[in-house]
């Protein structure tokens, strides 16, 4: 099965989070962050390391991208949240 990024957030919490509403729909998820996990520096708020993505089979993309529209703007190609241009400039 190959996964593909969907999203991406501040923090593993934050993408995990809605990694797990998917459950409801049993799609499932995988979560890539370079932090050390939930109780790792990005716990407590955004990941200075560059957030986390949310990745989904290919297969359900067009699914997920519709559920999320209900929660989170899908991000336009090339387009990175504001905490993370800071991050890139």
């Amino acid at each position: 099965m190959s996964f593909v990024e969907i999203a991406r957030f501040p923090s593993r919490l934050e993408a995990e989070t809605i990694g797990h509403a998917l459950d409801e729909h049993d799609i499932p998820f995988m979560v890539q962050s370079p932090d050390i996990g939930m109780f790792g520096p990005g716990f407590a708020g955004a990941n200075p390391a560059g957030g986390a993505a949310l990745c989904v089979p290919e297969s359900a993309v067009e699914q997920v991208r519709e559920l999320l529209t209900c929660v989170v703007r899908p991000l336009e190609e090339g387009e990175l949240p504001e905490e993370l241009q800071r991050e890139s400039d």
